[in-house]
């Protein structure tokens, strides 16, 4: 899931990337994305023991995307539907990717374990349906908290520009609606970057420093800043660059 994650967001942990390579990472489609998601699956199912072989596993990962995708969350989230936003707004995106991803992983664990319990297994897919909504509910939240960290980003290699002023700009990018309203509704008084880091799950930690990175390379300088900010977030969620690399 991490993975996947950090390659839909582009990681942006490379010192360089060949021109063109991170537009067109960044500018994947649909198609492309949605064969991402397939392949985690699989790759889930082969960590469970299951044969990649069997015609089986085709018709799972059609289940999994509905347990994980087919609530009114993720409908009301409006995750997994295609946009068409410019590259700017696609790295910013990243966030609904990563929700989505480790939504569905999440799902196709819950759907693994209830199938390795055959004699509870009506039971245990209930449950598992359950537990990906609820798992999904907080990923939401989560992509809020992750898009006004991202405003963070922006905001340090934008000097002059504040919440409130750069809000326009964001309604032009693959912010979710949820998003777009807790940027507006804090634009007076903007959390303080470390309190939203605080309440980051320690499973969107890595992707999130990816989109970060990410933002703050696009115009190929990361000024004193944008490097400041970086190395908050770096700190504040313990992340350990050397061994992701």
């Amino acid at each position: 899931m991490q993975e996947k994650a950090l390659y839909v967001g582009g990681t942006g942990f490379a010192s360089s990337l060949l021109p063109g390579f991170a537009a067109a990472m960044i500018a994947m489609d649909l198609a492309a994305t949605t064969a991402l998601q397939a392949e985690m699956v699989y790759q889930i199912a082969a960590a469970y023991g299951l044969n990649l072989r069997e015609p089986a596993r085709k018709g799972e990962v059609m289940a999994i995307f509905g347990l994980a995708l087919g609530g009114s969350a993720a409908l009301k989230a409006g995750l997994g539907a295609a946009r068409n936003i410019p590259v700017a707004g696609a790295v910013i995106g990243a966030g609904s990717n990563a929700v989505m991803l480790y939504a569905l992983g999440h799902a196709a664990c819950q759907f693994y374990e209830a199938k390795l319990n055959p004699l509870k297994s009506q039971a245990a897919l209930q449950a598992s349906q359950v537990e990906s909504e609820k798992y999904l509910q907080g990923a939401i939240v989560q992509q809020v908290i992750m898009d006004q960290i991202l405003v963070h980003v922006i905001l340090a290699g934008a000097p002059g520009k504040t919440w409130k002023s750069i809000l326009p700009e964001l309604q032009e990018f693959n912010f979710s609606p949820a998003s777009l309203e807790a940027i507006a509704a804090n634009a007076k008084s903007p959390p303080a970057l470390e309190k939203l880091l605080s309440q980051i799950n320690s499973d969107f930690a890595i992707p999130l420093l990816a989109q970060c990175q990410k933002i703050a390379r696009q115009d190929g300088v990361i000024t004193p800043e944008e490097a400041k900010v970086l190395a908050t977030i770096t700190n504040k969620l313990n992340i350990n660059l050397a061994a992701i690399q």
